[in-house]
């Protein structure tokens, strides 16, 4: 359990502290983030790290962005014995609400959303008790602020990253309920192995005296081996609340979504295990909720059609692997926009899908080279071309296009060789398709 009487001194150094925000990063390429804390009395220290902070320092609350394997300033933060935590933690010791637990490889974030919706829905039909309906974490929004309005009436919606996982053994904590969309291989450069990659989501049902259901999408086999060996030793052990045991669930029939893709299909289905199988919502309800969800920006999403042209912005696919589900997805004739920040990493399987799947395919940015040499076996006159930003690749797509046809932009990589983050990335997207509009 946690030390009640350290959690105070926690809470007494939070409510009383002055606070440095330090980051390797240069405050040009932190805009949004320095504009938000604009009007708090935060001192900023950006460009690198300067272990003069931590002489006066009581508390380090460590971003999971931050690699603590590698980080030499986070070494001497712990050489020194200085109290370390994360914001996810800092909620989750002090979280009254029902938690929904919310990891997985791909597709954790519409989950999220549509878990959210759902008991959203529900609520806004007097049929859950729930008087609030929170949603955040990795989804982008830290929920600290809202902690004061919480109380136990309310649920909570958390998206859990490997990186916000890591620490949570620290705590001895686990959601009432854990869902685990997917585990495939993946952030393998974060990771000495796969299989550590997976202990690390694995810490969402790691503490058995407090984790609920638990449920789960497709797996790696080696993810399912660990996830039943781990469920495996507790099968004699009462999981609150209500004495009920962990349950894996499995799929349910399909659903006619607004959302392209099986990838989505299996999303739902872990929706509709938790909102049906565990909180007992009415499954009509449920399903209508699920049909009526629009999805979220950037993962997937439909931007307009133009000329009979469907354009997609799944700038949130940063993997090559989330590219060949993106492709999977789309039931018709395609053409790719794929690049960004290049990788040592294989795209040999995702340059195969591409050959199979697209009418032609437009590579930019640092890895648009290596995706068309990836290509190369794998096509025999279908178009490739290859060009330095996105402007240039929108307007190739929309050139290679023809009606009926969708253009996919599903860089398969991270953006940050040209943009900030891939939110940045996707916004762009758009407005380059919105402006083919006005021209």
């Amino acid at each position: 359990a946690v030390d009640s009487n350290a959690d105070n001194k926690v809470d007494q150094l939070l409510a009383e502290a002055t606070v440095t925000v330090t980051d390797q990063a240069e405050a040009t390429s932190l805009t949004e983030s320095v504009a938000a804390i604009a009007d708090l009395p935060v001192t900023l220290h950006l460009g690198g790290h300067d272990v003069r902070d931590l002489s006066p320092c009581d508390l380090v609350v460590v971003n999971p962005a931050v690699n603590k394997s590698k980080s030499e300033f986070f070494a001497e933060v712990v050489r020194r014995g200085i109290p370390w935590t994360t914001e996810m933690n800092l909620f989750c010791e002090r979280c009254p609400a029902t938690v929904i637990g919310v990891t997985g490889t791909y597709g954790k974030s519409t989950t999220c959303a549509m878990l959210a919706h759902c008991y959203e829905r529900a609520r806004a039909a007097g049929k859950t008790d729930y008087r609030r309906v929170h949603l955040g974490g990795n989804i982008g929004r830290s929920l600290l602020g809202e902690l004061a309005e919480m109380d136990a009436r309310d649920l909570v919606v958390l998206e859990m990253s490997n990186a916000q996982l890591e620490d949570l053994p620290r705590i001895e904590w686990a959601p009432d309920v854990a869902v685990i969309t997917n585990l495939f291989p993946h952030h393998l450069d974060r990771h000495d192995s796969f299989a550590d990659y997976v202990r690390a989501k694995l810490n969402i049902v790691r503490h058995p005296r407090r984790c609920g259901p638990v449920i789960t999408g497709p797996m790696h086999e080696q993810a399912e081996a660990m996830l039943a060996e781990m469920l495996g030793q507790w099968t004699d052990v009462s999981i609150a609340p209500g004495g009920r045991r962990v349950v894996v669930e499995r799929s349910v029939g399909s659903i006619p979504l607004r959302l392209p893709g099986a990838h989505n299909q299996a999303n739902a289905a872990c929706v509709m295990a938790v909102c049906c199988g565990v909180s007992k919502l009415d499954a009509k309800l449920v399903r209508e909720a699920l049909e009526e969800f629009r999805g979220l920006p950037h993962r997937l999403e439909f931007v307009r059609s133009i000329d009979g042209v469907d354009y997609y912005n799944d700038s949130k696919s940063t993997a090559p692997a989330a590219t060949v589900v993106a492709l999977e997805a789309i039931d018709r004739s395609t053409v790719a926009i794929v690049g960004g920040q290049r990788k040592d990493v294989s795209l040999a399987d995702c340059a195969k899908i591409l050959a199979q799947r697209c009418r032609a395919v437009v590579c930019m940015g640092e890895s648009g080279p290596a995706f068309a040499s990836a290509l190369a076996p794998w096509v025999s006159g279908m178009p490739v071309h290859v060009v330095h930003g996105l402007s240039e690749a929108v307007t190739a797509a929309k050139s290679l296009a023809r009606p009926g046809d969708a253009v996919l932009f599903s860089p398969g990589a991270a953006s940050f060789d040209q943009y900030g983050n891939f939110t940045e990335r996707g916004r762009h997207f758009v407005e380059l398709v919105t402006a083919i509009c006005s021209t």
